[in-house]
């Protein structure tokens, strides 16, 4: 088989994965029901705890669960809690274009015009203030970081460093996926609302959706809702996020997750923010980036979606704005993303090429 060279940088707890990726993508046979499809997918890949919500005409529609027997781990349950990994991106997203569309900010001013201090940045974003070590970012090119480019991935900026920031690309010049550039525009949001992450998306985007599960950051009442993470069916340390970050410390439930899907499919002017002048990511497999998600074409038809990687739990999300349809799906197991293409056929059945990468397998 040939190799694609495409390469995708994905989270891990404290390094960077680099998969490569195939070009072998499988077409839709009929497809089964969502629920038999993710029933027998999570017992064929031995995934713990898989919940799948499904949007229809831009409403929530279902919520389905599955799982294969697991010692030691419970089974999932409609709102269980897990770790969305970097379905993190959209949501926070999501709250940057409102302010954009509210005019407290502009895709295309520097991100830095609004850290009038520069940027203060932690090496290890996932540890409160007072617990990490910070550098002051001076390289000149951070100037040229825009808004649209750090939510479509062409910053130039790395996935992640634990160590002083470099820059692998120039800003703009190609898409590279980067976790950086999210925390990066986190401090612009944070500085522009004068409230903390967590705080900003619980006020402005939770609780107007209805989803009364979800935080950026961990919070007492998850205890004993959460799923843990596994690994070979074996239960990881459960490893609270202290400390928001907009790429990746999100808990959610895939009800509340279902919510935010379909309010984002309900809103016309969002989408189009959101679909506008997207950065190339592979012409052959028509894959692009918009705003906040990775857009797909299939034909006359494109697709937003998002896959998301932490230890012990991996999560894809997909929608068709035309049709107004789609659904996520959070796993608690890292063989999760298995389950992703099955579902996707029989949510949204087409010739979905995405499934191609690698870094959506398992």
């Amino acid at each position: 088989m040939r190799t694609h060279r495409l390469c995708l940088m994905l989270l891990g707890s404290a390094s960077l994965l680099a998969a490569g990726c195939g070009t072998n993508p499988s077409g839709p046979s009929t497809p089964a029901s969502p629920q038999s499809a993710l029933s027998r997918a999570a017992d064929r890949y031995g995934v713990c705890g898989a919940v799948l919500a499904i949007v229809r005409a831009r409403k929530l529609d279902a919520v389905e669960t599955a799982g294969a027997p697991c010692e030691h781990v419970a089974p999932p349950h409609p709102d269980s809690v897990f770790q969305a990994a970097s379905l993190s991106k959209p949501v926070f997203a999501f709250a940057v274009l409102k302010l954009v569309q509210g005019g407290q900010m502009a895709l295309d001013a520097p991100v830095v015009s609004y850290l009038p201090g520069g940027y203060q940045r932690r090496f290890d974003a996932f540890a409160l203030p007072a617990g990490s070590k910070t550098e002051q970012v001076s390289d000149a090119r951070l100037a040229s970081v825009t808004v649209r480019m750090a939510l479509n991935h062409s910053s130039g900026l790395p996935n992640w460093s634990r160590g002083p920031i470099k820059f692998t690309a120039e800003p703009g010049a190609a898409w590279h996926y980067s976790g950086e550039a999210y925390v990066l525009l986190q401090r612009a949001l944070e500085a522009v609302t004068g409230r903390s992450l967590d705080r900003h998306m619980a006020e402005h985007v939770f609780k107007p959706l209805g989803m009364h599960d979800t935080s950026f950051v961990w919070e007492d009442r998850f205890e004993g809702a959460v799923l843990p993470g596994t690994s070979s069916g074996t239960p990881l340390p459960v490893r609270p996020f202290k400390a928001p970050v907009a790429a990746a410390s999100l808990y959610t439930t895939a009800r509340d997750y279902g919510r935010f899907l379909a309010a984002v499919l309900a809103d016309g002017p969002l989408l189009g923010l959101i679909t506008e002048s997207s950065i190339p990511v592979d012409a052959r497999l028509q894959l692009s980036w918009g705003n906040g998600w990775g857009i797909e074409r299939v034909g006359t038809r494109s697709y937003l979606w998002q896959w998301g990687n932490n230890p012990g739990y991996r999560a894809f999300a997909m929608a068709d704005p035309g049709s107004g349809s789609g659904f996520v799906l959070l796993t608690n197991s890292e063989r999760g993303l298995a389950l992703s293409e099955p579902v996707a056929h029989a949510v949204l059945p087409d010739q979905h090429r995405v499934f191609a990468l690698d870094v959506l397998r398992y």
